[in-house]
C-alpha cells in the first residue's frame, strides 16, 4: 500500500476526532508486560493528569510519526512502539527487539513494512530501526523538560492505532537495572511518571504539547499501573551521535 503525504493530511484530519474520544475512554491491557521486577513505586508519584495538553492538530500529526513494532522473540510474540527520527529512521527501546529474527513496523496508513535493526544500546533500552519507505515525518527531540510538565505517551497497546496516554513528569531519577539481554546491573537516567503505562508501550514516545518527544518510555512499576519510566531524550541523542552500523546484529535472548 502506497500513500503520499497529501493523503496523510488529511487521514490526520480525519483521525484526530477519532484518538481524542479514544483517549477519552481510557487504555486497557496487562499492566504487568514490560515491566522490570526491580522497578518499585516512589511514594510521592501521584496524580496522573486527565489531559495531555496536545491540540487535535497537534495529536493527529504525532500519531502520524509513530509506529506499531512486531515480532517472533525468545519464542513469543512481541510487540511495542517506537516514533520517526528521521523520516526512515525509527526509535523503540532494545528490550522490544532483542532476539527478533525478522521486526514488522507497522504505520498508521496501515502499511506493513521491514524494519532493520542500525542501532542498539542495552545500556539505555534504546535501538533505532532503519524503515526504507516509510517516508515518516520525523519527531523533534526536546532538549529538556520540567518536573510537573505534561505530555502524552503514544503507545501501540492494542489496536490498528496508538493510544494517546497522558502522563506528568514527576522528577528526573537514576534507576538501577539489568542491563537489556544481560544479568550486569546499571544505572539508567530516567524520567519518573505519573501515567498509566500499559502492554505495548515500550518505545514508546513521550511528547509534549508543543509535539517534541521529551524521553521514551521503557517500564512501569511493579506495585501499580499509574508509574512509569522513561529514557530521557538526551539519551537518544547520545545513541544518533555515536552513528548507525548497517551490519548491526542484534542479541539473541
Amino acid at each position: 500500500m502506497t500513500t503520499h503525504r497529501g493523503d496523510r493530511r488529511e487521514s490526520r484530519r480525519l483521525l484526530a476526532a477519532l484518538f481524542t474520544t479514544a483517549l477519552a475512554l481510557g487504555a486497557c491491557g496487562d499492566d504487568s508486560a514490560g515491566t522490570d521486577s526491580t522497578l518499585s513505586t516512589p511514594v510521592d508519584a501521584v496524580g496522573v493528569p486527565v489531559d495531555h495538553g496536545l491540540s487535535e492538530t497537534r495529536l493527529a500529526d504525532v500519531i502520524a510519526s509513530t509506529v506499531g513494532i512486531e515480532g517472533v522473540a525468545c519464542g513469543r510474540l512481541a510487540h511495542g512502539s517506537g516514533f520517526a527520527l528521521t523520516a526512515d529512521l525509527v526509535v523503540t527501546n532494545a528490550h522490544v527487539i532483542l532476539g527478533m529474527d525478522e521486526i514488522r513496523v507497522y504505520l498508521f496508513d496501515g502499511r506493513e513494512l521491514r524494519g532493520v535493526p542500525v542501532s542498539f544500546d542495552p545500556d539505555a533500552d534504546l535501538a533505532i530501526l532503519e524503515v526504507q519507505d516509510a517516508d515518516l515525518d520525523p519527531l523533534p527531540l526536546a532538549a529538556d523538560a520540567a518536573p510537573g510538565s505534561i505530555g502524552a505517551v503514544f503507545g501501540w497497546e492494542d489496536g490498528p492505532f496508538p493510544d494517546p496516554t497522558p502522563y506528568r513528569i514527576d522528577r528526573p531519577v537514576t534507576v538501577r537495572i539489568e542491563r537489556v539481554g544481560g544479568t550486569e546491573r546499571i544505572e539508567r537516567k530516567s524520567w519518573l511518571l505519573a501515567a498509566e503505562v500499559d502492554l505495548g508501550d515500550s518505545g514508546a514516545a513521550m511528547v509534549d504539547p508543543s509535539g517534541e518527544v521529551v524521553g521514551v518510555t521503557f517500564a512501569t512499576s511493579t506495585a501499580t499501573g499509574s508509574v512509569g519510566y522513561a529514557v530521557r531524550s538526551s539519551e537518544v541523542e547520545a545513541l544518533v551521535a555515536r552513528g548507525m552500523d548497517a551490519n548491526l546484529t542484534v542479541p539473541d535472548c
